[in-house]
């Protein structure tokens, strides 16, 4: 019988610097083959209780990017989600939801039962300087080597990363022609390969690096901010990715080029993370939840439809989770805390991708 659930069997160590990570998110490639033995299919009931919650914010004119929990009461299907974001905090770090359903709900219904289950998992928070709290990613037509474009506005395979929030949603309304299928890694796993092979460098990634904010910036924020590839929080092991903000920032005006172990120690990290990843397929319906701070992910590049109404679509969430896994301080009080705040820009959802400008 197929379940996300681990939380409540899996072992975890006291993390420290430059020794193995003992975690229950450091899985590998092989345990993930079979993807629907650790997925949630969403059950006739669970779809009921999604519709009475998303007739109730209609019938009391609640905004969708403002919905909150008491605004979208769910009985078992809330259980349900709870226990997702355990497997999130204490488990694997992904989960897989399948079946929603995006062939019964309009594309309205499906923003707000999709962003009512993300309250039930954690805080939305904006994604970019619009305010979008529900994230459209989607070709474009963007340049993913231009400093200021964002990897969701392209079609090109993505370098391995994670995003500015404590859990990411991605929900597949439409697949490409080909192409495109999700990739994910352990932070965890990747980590101790590293630590085998060359400590020295390991050691390097636990040091800061400069990360660009491709263009989003905060009142009162730089272009960059520091933050180590991998990090340790009181006795919890925590990641982000050395993905493309780390080579745009090399381009930024007062940002240090990286030294020969830098160079080193990302190209080691890029290496070795195509060993620790998963493929996995994307189909509509499926969502798929990660843990930022274990998990890594990506996507290959891909071809897409002609057809305007035929092309690749996700719709994304991040979620914050003070309660979450601990992480450096100086990260839970910095982006990742606070999402994209732009001075007198309100929160939104918008239903469509091409008011995305950025």
């Amino acid at each position: 019988m197929s379940d996300f659930r681990t939380f409540g069997t899996s072992l975890r160590g006291n993390a420290e610097p430059m020794k193995p990570v003992e975690d229950p998110a450091g899985w590998t490639p092989q345990s993930l083959a079979d993807v629907d033995t650790w997925s949630y299919r969403f059950t006739p009931s669970d779809v009921e209780e999604l519709a009475a919650a998303v007739s109730q914010v209609n019938r009391r004119g609640v905004p969708t990017a403002e919905i909150s929990r008491g605004d979208f009461p769910l009985g078992s299907l809330g259980r349900v989600l709870a226990d997702v974001r355990r497997e999130l905090t204490d488990g694997r770090g992904i989960v897989m939801m399948r079946g929603f359903p995006i062939d019964t709900f309009t594309r309205e219904q499906t923003a707000i039962a999709y962003l009512g289950m993300g309250v039930h998992i954690g805080r939305p928070i904006t994604q970019n300087r619009e305010g979008h709290v529900l994230g459209h990613v989607k070709d474009l037509g963007g340049d993913y080597n231009d400093p200021n474009t964002r990897a969701y506005m392209t079609r090109a395979e993505l370098r391995f990363h994670a995003d500015g929030c404590d859990y990411v949603g991605l929900l597949c309304l439409k697949t490409s022609m080909r192409g495109g299928e999700s990739r994910v890694a352990s932070s965890v796993t990747l980590y101790n390969r590293i630590l085998t092979r060359r400590p020295d460098l390991a050691r390097v990634l636990c040091e800061d690096f400069y990360v660009s904010r491709v263009g989003d910036i905060s009142a009162g924020q730089g272009p960059w901010y520091l933050q180590p590839i991998f990090s340790f929080t009181d006795g919890y092991f925590s990641a982000t990715g050395a993905g493309m903000a780390i080579e745009k920032a090399q381009r930024l005006p007062g940002v240090p080029q990286w030294t020969t172990a830098q160079r080193e120690a990302v190209a080691l990290y890029r290496e070795l993370v195509a060993e620790c990843a998963a493929d996995i397929e994307f189909k509509p319906g499926d969502i798929q939840f990660l843990n930022n701070f274990v998990t890594l992910h990506t996507r290959r590049e891909y071809e897409d439809w002609p057809e305007a109404d035929r092309k690749r679509h996700l719709l994304r969430l991040w979620l914050m989770d003070p309660a979450g896994r601990p992480i450096p301080r100086e990260q839970r009080a910095g982006r990742a805390g606070s999402g994209i705040q732009i001075a007198g820009v309100s929160r939104t959802a918008p239903l469509e991708a091409d008011v995305v400008v950025n």
